[in-house]
This record gives C-alpha cells, structure tokens and sequence, in this order.
C-alpha cells in the first residue's frame, strides 16, 4: 500500500482536512456528500501523483456509498492538513 494514502487516511482520521469551496460544489453538483469523499478516501488508492508549483496533489479513486467511482484530488499543506481540492464522478471529468 501506498505510503501517501495511509498519511492521507490518518489525516481524515485524526480531522485534520478541509476541503476547498470549489470542492463542496463540485460534490454538490454530483450528489456527493461528505461521507461519499471519506469512504473514496478509506477505501481507494492514490492513482495519479502530480507536482505543481504549489507541491503534489493526489488522485485517489475510490466509491461512494452509492457505488459510484469517484475521484479525490487532494493535497498535504505545508500545516499538516489535507486539502480535499476537488471531487468528480469517475468518468465526467
């Protein structure tokens, strides 16, 4: 298992997230709530690693618990949280 999805895991665990406006819409407008991201995120594995001027950002791909494959792109802040960037439907991007 990836090393980057337990540290992402033990974010979410201890609370330490926040997730970005542009993410609460985007999982608005796909009928996703918060406990959809949280079990993509418990259940699914880092599929893309990207650097950026601001550092990595991670897609994890999981499922809602509707079933639905859906996609978390997040990152680790330099304070030690995890940012939940944006959240899509596997396939709509």
């Amino acid at each position: 298992m990836s090393s980057r999805i337990i540290v992402i895991r033990r974010k979410l665990v201890a609370g330490r997230y926040e997730l970005t406006e542009h993410a609460k819409d985007e999982m608005e407008q796909d009928g996703f709530l918060l406990d959809d991201v949280k079990r993509a995120l418990y259940g699914g594995r880092v599929v893309r690693t990207q650097r950026d001027r601001r550092g990595r950002r991670y897609t994890v791909a999981g499922r809602a618990d509707d079933g639905r494959g859906v996609r978390v792109v997040c990152r680790l802040t330099p304070l030690g949280y995890l940012r939940i960037i944006t959240v899509y439907e596997r396939g709509k991007l």
